[in-house]
């Protein structure tokens, strides 16, 4: 019997009628995917391998992901050996360091809006690469960051379609006007009405649909700390606006708290995850968040940022940092991850070592050399940086076609091999 095509309508039931999708809403129909979709697949197994992974590691009992944001692809592979669950790309440091364009910015949607699909896609490349080299059978769920979708319903669709093609297993969306973008903890965030957001979500969950990859869709809302709306049209947000107009148009929002559990309730019901941006560590209200999200959608699963935007130590104790997460777990916060850890973690380690050899002191370096040596002992292999960019692999297929024997072979008169 002939497999039916991959835009027949029994396909999309069966795909649409999975326990999946148990807790979601769609605005649109069987019949809607079917008219956008080819009848045959056109993506990779890496999106929807990675996106049935990470809603698996959602869903377990007690356990919560705790991510690094990855600001190089070389701070990926180091996660991905050290077992990490996930890896997670943040448009702040797409925008900061692994942009497409000519410049860095700040967390403003200024970059290239296909910058992060690209970024997604060689980190999968390089983890795919270097999984020929280990027994590991598969790569980490990769979870990125979508901004405000660079613009409307169309702009989400599109964008969305290229993150699932390279390979994207979990996406988020701000609520905020794409236009005035922000950083969630920069000031004069405008946020938009709640129906033109779920809207925004239901564009990228018939991109998701069409292309048939299940990935994780993650509502952020921004609005615990915006300034403005942009309309006051939808009469859910009535309640939190006032009735005056900044200069810029806007309305401004009077009843911050409320409004972000409102807008999140409201776009529960289109998302897998939903998440608070907040401007610091709260565990309060953390736990009343959670509590009212979970007093509507039981199962509902929550994501928090757990950001070096905060201090920390300003705030808590030691014990209390360590325990900090747990806690977050408890209240169903089942992912959470460090936004910017790579480009701190990048920016501070290269000012010490440029502040120890500045002037030609060449014991820092051999200090650095040192410290790689002994977390060589450990699994680190970057000690190799040829072998650590795809040497191997590539000596591998110079071996297959010039033979072992050939003196072209790149490696086998190499410092690495002979120093090393």
């Amino acid at each position: 019997m002939k497999e039916a095509a991959f835009d027949d309508l029994s396909n999309i039931e069966s795909y649409l009628e999975s326990d999946r999708w148990s807790n979601i809403s769609r605005k649109y129909s069987s019949h809607d995917i079917s008219k956008l979709r080819a009848p045959f697949k056109t993506i990779s197994p890496i999106s929807e391998n990675g996106a049935n992974n990470l809603w698996t590691l959602l869903n377990r009992d007690g356990e919560f992901i705790s991510g690094l944001g990855a600001a190089t692809t070389q701070q990926a592979l180091q996660m991905y050996k050290l077992d990490y669950e996930v890896i997670y790309i943040s448009g702040w440091q797409v925008a900061a360091e692994s942009n497409s364009g000519t410049n860095t910015y700040p967390d403003l949607s200024l970059y290239p809006s296909n910058s992060g699909p690209n970024f997604v896609e060689k980190i999968n490349n390089t983890l795919l690469r270097k999984m020929t080299e280990s027994s590991k059978v598969t790569i980490p769920p990769v979870v990125a960051d979508a901004e405000s979708g660079f613009g409307g319903v169309y702009n989400v669709f599109e964008l969305t379609s290229q993150f699932i093609k390279s390979g994207v297993a979990g996406l988020h969306f701000e609520d905020q006007l794409a236009s005035e973008k922000k950083c969630g903890h920069m000031g004069g965030k405008v946020v938009i009405p709640t129906h033109e957001y779920i809207n925004k979500l239901a564009s990228a969950r018939l991109a998701s649909d069409v292309l048939g990859s299940p990935i994780t869709l993650i509502a952020r809302t921004d609005s615990l700390n915006a300034k403005f709306m942009t309309s006051n049209f939808d009469e859910r947000d009535k309640p939190f606006l006032s009735n005056k107009r900044s200069p810029d148009g806007f309305y401004p929002i009077v009843n911050n708290h409320e409004m972000a559990i409102a807008k999140s309730l409201a776009y529960a019901e289109y998302a897998d995850v939903i998440w608070c941006e907040t401007n610091t560590p709260d565990l309060g209200f953390a736990k009343e968040f959670s509590s009212e999200i979970k007093n509507h959608y039981p199962d509902k699963i929550l994501a928090y940022n757990c950001s070096p935007s905060f201090n920390w130590t300003d705030k808590f104790t030691d014990i209390e940092i360590a325990n900090f997460q747990n806690n977050l777990a408890q209240m169903g916060y089942a992912l959470q991850f460090v936004s910017l850890a790579g480009f701190h973690s990048m920016s501070s380690a290269m000012y010490d070592l440029a502040s120890s050899y500045k002037g030609g002191n060449m014991k820092a370096i051999v200090d650095l050399q040192e410290h790689e040596i002994n977390l060589s002992k450990e699994g680190y292999t970057a000690i190799k940086h040829q072998q650590e960019v795809g040497g191997d692999y590539f000596e591998s297929i110079g071996e297959i076609i010039m033979g072992n024997d050939s003196e072209l072979l790149s490696k086998k008169d190499s410092t690495e091999e002979t120093q090393f």
